[in-house]
C-alpha cells in the first residue's frame, strides 16, 4: 500500500482549519486502505478465478469394433485445443478448491468438460511450483470415422505441475504440463453369419483416452 504525501506548507495561504481539516481526512483514507489491505491478507480463505488455454496430445492406442471375430485396434491421434475457467475458495492463497467449465475442440470431437479441481502451492511465495487434480465429466460427442463408431465423454480426469509468478498486486501467470485421461462410450453392431442366417447384436464399450498436454493460464487472488 503506497502512502500518499501532501505538504501543506506549499499552500500558505489556506487557514489552519482548512490545513487541519485535509490533514486529518488524507489520515482517515490512507488509515482505511491499509486497514483494508492488512484484512485481505490476513483473511483465512479467498475467493479466487483461474484462467486457462491449453492443447493436448493424444498418446498410445485403442481397441475399437470387433469384426469377423477380430478385435481392432486405432491410433489414438487426437489433438485437444482446450479453454476453461476455475472459479473457487483458497485456504491461505496456498490450497485451493473450485469449479471448473471448458470447452475443447478435438480434431474429431466437441467436448464441454464441467469438473472439480484442487491445487496447492509447494511454497507460499510469489514464485513458486504447485500441482492440481482435476476430476469431473467431458460432456460431449466424439465424431464417427472409417476408424471408429461415434461416442459420447465420460469421466476424466487430468493431473498436473505447473509453475507461477507475481506480475501484478493479485494477478498470476502460470504454465503448466498435464496428464489427461477421458473416457469414451461407445457402441457398434456385430454381425455374426451362420450357415442359414446372418445374427446382428449391439455391442456397447468404453474407450479409455490418454493425453499429454501444456497448458498457459492467469490467476486472480
Amino acid at each position: 500500500m503506497q502512502s500518499i504525501t501532501i505538504n501543506l506548507y506549499l499552500y500558505p495561504n489556506l487557514p489552519t482549519m482548512k490545513k487541519l481539516s485535509i490533514l486529518l481526512v488524507l489520515m482517515a483514507v490512507t488509515t482505511f486502505a491499509t486497514a483494508q489491505e492488512k484484512t485481505r491478507k490476513s483473511r483465512t480463505f479467498n475467493y479466487f478465478n483461474r484462467t486457462e488455454a491449453g492443447v493436448s496430445f493424444g498418446v498410445g492406442n485403442f481397441k475399437t469394433d470387433i469384426l469377423n471375430g477380430i478385435q481392432k485396434s486405432s491410433k489414438n491421434n487426437e489433438i485437444v485445443v482446450a479453454f476453461q475457467t476455475i472459479n473457487g475458495i483458497a485456504y491461505h492463497g496456498r490450497i485451493g478448491l473450485g469449479v471448473g467449465i471448458g470447452v475443447e475442440s478435438w480434431r474429431d470431437g466437441l467436448f464441454f468438460p464441467v469438473f472439480g479441481q484442487l491445487h496447492y502451492d509447494l511454497k507460499p511465495r510469489d514464485k513458486t511450483f504447485y500441482g492440481q487434480l482435476s476430476l469431473g465429466s467431458g460432456i460431449g460427442t466424439r465424431y464417427s470415422t472409417t476408424f471408429f463408431q461415434k461416442g459420447t465423454g465420460g469421466l476424466m480426469f487430468q493431473a498436473g505441475i505447473g509453475y507461477k509468478m507475481k506480475v501484478f498486486k493479485r494477478l498470476r501467470f502460470y504454465y503448466e504440463v498435464f496428464y489427461k485421461y477421458q473416457s469414451i462410450a461407445s457402441a457398434y453392431e456385430d454381425k455374426i453369419a451362420t450357415s442359414d442366417t446372418t445374427m446382428v447384436r449391439n455391442v456397447d464399450y468404453k474407450v479409455p483416452l490418454s493425453f499429454l498436454g501444456f497448458k498457459i493460464g492467469i490467476s486472480f487472488y
